[in-house]
């Protein structure tokens, strides 16, 4: 009898799982999110197409404590660590559902999750790398997580590359990109290493699922 109650109940729960049509999420996972449009979501999704064609403006960090699921992510507000009601609540939506999608690491990096967490914790509190310019003491999203994930070796799983800030069809600038360097007076840091969404949910690192 105990044993058909405890069917019963993870066949119930099973159900409650498909109900939400939400994916699980694991501690480590990467979110993957393109936000409202903007001129500027415009500006960074245009960088390339991300996973299965799609484009991303954003990504943040899961982080599994307890019974709450925390995104630690790189915004305009700096570092910071967020419920992920608030997090999903800033995407932009798919068929009402909001545009999101997880990159899980392959089993094989699974071993550095722990580490790769607290090293994102602890840049908590930096400021936002608004000119997308590496080794200058702040951070914006991709950058966190670049930095943040891993080897044995210390060295980054994910790849860099040239940054591009150029429409790819049109081949120039984006407008959003000559007023803004022009607004804090430094040329647009064209071909500097550096990551974006798009190119990051491609990485073999990680596998990606929908995650409505």
């Amino acid at each position: 009898m105990k044993a058909l109650r405890l069917a019963f109940l993870l066949f119930t729960l099973n159900l409650i799982g498909c109900a939400s049509g939400e994916f699980a999420l694991q501690s480590g996972d990467l979110l993957f999110q393109a936000n409202p449009p903007s001129e500027k979501t415009k500006a960074i999704k245009g960088a390339g197409k991300g996973y299965n064609g799609l484009e991303f403006s954003h990504v943040g960090i899961v982080d599994i404590q307890g019974i709450d699921t925390i995104v630690i992510e790189a915004t305009t507000q700096g570092v910071r660590s967020i419920p992920i009601a608030i997090f999903l609540k800033k995407s932009d939506k798919i068929k009402g559902k909001p545009y999101v999608f997880v990159g899980r690491l392959l089993p094989k990096y699974h071993y550095l999750i722990p580490s790769s967490i607290e090293r994102a914790k602890k840049e908590i509190g930096k400021v936002y790398d608004s000119v997308f310019l590496p080794n200058n003491y702040a951070l914006y999203c991709t950058e966190l997580v670049y930095e943040s994930y891993r080897d044995k070796d210390n060295k980054p799983i994910f790849e860099s590359k040239p940054m591009s800030f150029k429409d790819k069809k049109t081949g120039k600038y984006y407008q959003v990109w000559i007023d803004f360097y022009n607004k804090v007076g430094i040329p647009i840091p064209e071909g500097i290493i550096g990551t974006n969404p798009n190119d990051m949910s491609n990485s073999k690192a990680i596998k990606c699922y929908k995650y409505f």
